[in-house]
């Protein structure tokens, strides 16, 4: 088993592939441009817009980015220990085969600068995404979003 799943992240281009910030701000920048021949670039100051805003959720509360990943994108959200809600942090996954499931743990600073494992792995970025945009937006995030993400990200020290 373990030869068949290093044969398949091999075969899986990026998957494995050490990235960084700028390389994901690339590729957005291509997806963005594809999208909107029109695009001029992204903006850190929309991307710092989009972390804090507040959507609304399932049960009806509101939550944004700096939810779960603190006002500070530098800081690490410790369960238990930060004032962050509960509900952002014990996320419940419901799976008819297995019931009810919570997952609690710690968040690693979403900065860059501050944790430099972020936006080096194509496979955990988009997987991260596809979660959290679903999550707060009902919705994927657009390549726009993403980048101007990042960019305000980057620009944190």
């Amino acid at each position: 088993m373990r030869n068949l799943l290093l044969i398949v992240f091999t075969l899986w281009p990026g998957v494995v592939a050490a990235a960084g910030p700028n390389d994901f701000v690339a590729a957005y920048a291509e997806q963005a441009k594809q999208a909107d021949p029109a695009f001029a670039g992204f903006s850190a100051e929309r991307g710092r817009a989009f972390y804090f805003r507040q959507h609304k959720i399932d049960d009806g509360s509101e939550l944004s980015c700096a939810s779960c990943h603190h006002g500070d994108p530098r800081k690490k959200t410790i369960a238990h220990k930060d004032q962050i809600p509960c509900r952002a942090c014990h996320i419940t996954f419901h799976d008819p085969a297995v019931g009810r499931a919570a997952i609690m743990g710690d968040v690693r600073p979403f900065a860059p600068s501050a944790n430099a494992d972020r936006f080096t792995n194509e496979w955990k970025v988009e997987a991260w995404f596809a979660w959290n945009c679903e999550l707060l937006l009902k919705r994927e995030c657009t390549a726009v979003e993403k980048g101007d993400l990042i960019t305000w990200l980057m620009s944190v020290e």
